[in-house]
Order: C-alpha cells, then sequence, then structure tokens
C-alpha cells in the first residue's frame, strides 16, 4: 500500500519542544543574514533520512524532494532538534539523547533491509543498480620474482 510522504516544518518540531524553545533555537544568537538554523536542519535530516531509506534496494524515494515516510515523523524531529541545539549551548535531556540515537539505530535497520518503509504515492523512478552492492576487483601487476626464479639463492 501506498502512502503520502510528509515534509517535516517547523510546527512538527514544535510538538516535540516547548514553543518557547523553538523561538530560541530558530532566532537566538544569529549573525545577520544567517537563515533559520531549525530550518536548515529539517533540510539537512530529511535528506539523510532519503539517504538511509535509498540504501536498501527494495526501498523506494518519493519524487517529492525534501520527504520522508509518515511513520519516521518522530524520528526525523529526535535528530532535527539533536541538530539544532548545539549552537545555543543547550543540553539534550536524557530522553532526547535515547530518541537521537534510537533514530540513528532505526535508520542503520531501514539501510540494512530489515526495517521496511512505507511506499510513497509518488515514487521516484531509481537507478537499476541503487543499492546494489559492488565487489572491488584487484588487477595486481604480474610477479616478477616468484619461487622458480629465485631457485638457488
Amino acid at each position: 500500500m501506498s502512502v503520502p510522504w510528509i515534509q517535516i516544518d517547523i510546527p512538527d518540531i514544535e510538538q516535540y519542544l516547548v514553543g518557547a524553545q523553538v523561538t530560541a533555537l530558530r532566532t537566538a544568537a544569529l549573525a545577520p543574514g544567517q537563515s533559520d538554523p531549525v530550518a536548515d536542519a529539517i533540510d539537512d535530516i530529511s535528506a539523510e533520512i532519503r539517504n538511509y531509506i535509498r540504501g536498501c534496494a527494495s526501498n523506494v524515494l518519493s519524487a517529492t524532494p525534501g520527504t520522508i515516510p509518515p511513520e519516521l515523523k518522530r524520528h526525523a524531529a529526535a535528530l532535527i532538534i539533536e541538530a539544532a541545539q548545539p549552537r545555543l549551548k543547550l543540553r539534550l535531556s536524557d530522553d532526547q539523547k535515547a530518541a537521537a540515537e534510537n533514530a540513528r539505530r532505526l535508520l542503520r535497520e531501514i539501510a540494512a533491509c530489515k526495517y521496511p518503509v512505507a511506499k510513497p504515492t509518488d515514487p521516484l523512478t531509481q537507478p537499476a543498480d541503487q543499492g546494489a552492492t559492488v565487489k572491488p576487483t584487484i588487477n595486481a601487476r604480474p610477479k616478477r620474482y616468484g619461487r622458480d626464479s629465485q631457485d638457488g639463492i
């Protein structure tokens, strides 16, 4: 069954933090002309999640850039909060640290094809080798010296 994938936005993050915390993360200590760091973290984490999904050949990405499966929303929020906090020197709570670690564990399972994600309603046409394992080949030079050529030394 296919489902529409979602794009994480600021109100999604506000569901997991107190509104004042999100406001502080978005506006405090910004240099002139600096963009919203939470929006930047959302873009970065969404791209990272899509890369983990791409790691499993049986997964299909949505053609809509920046979208993720809806079941990964809270995991994305945990990683976004983790990514946004250090700029203000805020400490993550133990619960926030555990949530971010659980999100990373789940993403590794997704990439290893151990956790299936919802198929998008707008699948991206992917190259046939997406997610394929590549076996390295080594082309060694012919040996100049061997047992036969060293006989008698």
